[in-house]
């Protein structure tokens, strides 16, 4: 009967085991001959509200190629110090989606990405008004927001294109071990709407979730584990924990042999 105490206890450990890896490690279903479908590689596209810079600049003329710049501006770093800091002022994305550009006129930004609103911006300079013109653009303002079972939740600065999931979490110090990697929810407004996905980062497909390359504004959710959420509701743990079946199947079998001696 000691023998039989022994195995039982034995398997209940190891089915525990398999089980906790099964809930914690990523990509499980990876190989080395495995061929992971993954979504391409897109620019972020402008939204309204989103800030960009454009720097527009000349070798033969460069006091003619500040006439389409916008005006720099000085900020002190701190009151009462002489540190400044000077740039060239931000373009907003206005709501219907356009930014007035001097010399150029009304252009239209959003759904763009940084590389077409230069090239519409140097063409147009280019066609008569400044021949050599060098046009670069940059953004400023973009972020996304990480909440729940993370290290390190908050707003994050998106400072290039292509920012993944993976990355923003790892920006966010990686998952923590009671965090749900089955349902890592990502909002996304599209338009007037706002949807919901969910991806399991357990899974070889999460690659080639729609939300794999985050855009601005999003917004990532990690829910907690069963385990975690329990902790809000008493002694819901206790049948989970496998010391509490240990020592269930440790009651019945002296049980069982006190009636056997008996």
């Amino acid at each position: 009967m000691k023998q039989l105490f022994i195995t039982l206890a034995a398997v209940l450990m190891l089915f525990s085991s398999c089980n906790i890896r099964e809930k914690v490690v990523y990509f499980q279903d990876l190989t080395t001959e495995t061929i992971a479908n993954s979504q391409s590689i897109e620019e972020i596209k402008f939204m309204p509200g989103d800030k960009l810079s454009i720097v527009v600049t000349s070798c033969l003329t460069p006091e003619a190629a500040a006439n389409f710049n916008l005006p720099v501006i000085t900020t002190s770093a701190v009151a009462g110090t002489t540190y400044s800091n000077n740039q060239v002022a931000y373009y907003t994305d206005n709501t219907d989606g356009t930014i007035q550009v001097p010399g150029v006129g009304e252009i239209k930004v959003e759904g763009k990405t940084r590389t077409e609103v230069t090239e519409i911006i140097q063409n147009a300079l280019r066609d008569g008004l400044l021949n050599d013109a060098v046009v670069t653009s940059s953004t400023a303002n973009q972020y996304i927001t990480i909440l729940g079972e993370v290290k390190n939740p908050g707003r994050y600065s998106i400072t290039r294109d292509n920012l993944t999931l993976l990355e923003a979490l790892g920006m966010a110090g990686d998952l923590n071990i009671q965090a749900n990697r089955s349902r890592i929810l990502v909002l996304r407004q599209e338009g007037k709407e706002t949807k919901n996905y969910y991806v399991d980062i357990r899974s070889k497909d999460f690659f080639a979730s729609p939300v794999f390359n985050l855009k601005q504004n999003d917004v990532v959710y990690i829910e907690p584990n069963v385990v975690k959420s329990n902790q809000y509701t008493n002694n819901a743990n206790s049948v989970r924990q496998v010391s509490t079946w240990l020592s269930l199947l440790s009651f019945i079998t002296t049980t069982i042999i006190l009636i056997k001696d008996w």
